[in-house]
């Protein structure tokens, strides 16, 4: 901490902005997440299983190594997951006419509603929080969607 009459530094202002970003971000994803966490231990699915669900709901037709490309996974580990939910009766492999090594994947009736049903129980929360956030909702939507392109950015440099 600096004594009440110093200057701070751009380099210390800087860093002390980093790191309240650092504690923001972190106290967010804990406590939103964490409504949505327990909902999913409740599924009796796991969440490398989960994210595989939601990418093939967001992307009918998707093939495994598209969506291992997607979650950022290795393709044996997308086919095992991929395994899993088809015996599990929430995920169908389509078949491809022109190559049948490209296999799409879409969501069981079963699935649907699992994704369906974890996406409703986090709704009410998310409606509160646009309540209880009133004229300042668009600010925060903006500061979000800003937060989501520069994640999108870091997450490409990555891979």
């Amino acid at each position: 901490m600096l004594p009440y009459n110093s200057v701070m530094t751009t380099q210390e202002h800087d860093d002390a902005l980093a790191d309240r970003f650092r504690s923001a971000y972190w106290r967010v994803v804990r406590d939103l997440d964490s409504l949505r966490l327990q909902q999913w231990e409740q599924s009796q699915v796991t969440l490398p299983q989960l994210r595989v669900l939601f990418q093939v709901r967001r992307s009918p037709g998707i093939t495994t190594g598209q969506l291992a490309r997607c979650i950022g996974i290795t393709v044996s580990t997308t086919s095992g997951l991929v395994t899993k939910l088809v015996g599990a009766g929430l995920i169908a492999r389509g078949s491809s006419q022109n190559d049948r090594r490209q296999i799409p994947l879409e969501l069981t009736e079963a699935g649907q509603s699992l994704a369906g049903e974890l996406a409703d129980f986090t709704r009410p929360f998310v409606d509160s929080l646009t309540d209880d956030l009133g004229s300042e909702l668009e600010a925060v939507t903006a500061a979000l969607e800003t937060l989501a392109e520069a994640a999108t950015k870091v997450r490409g440099r990555q891979t």
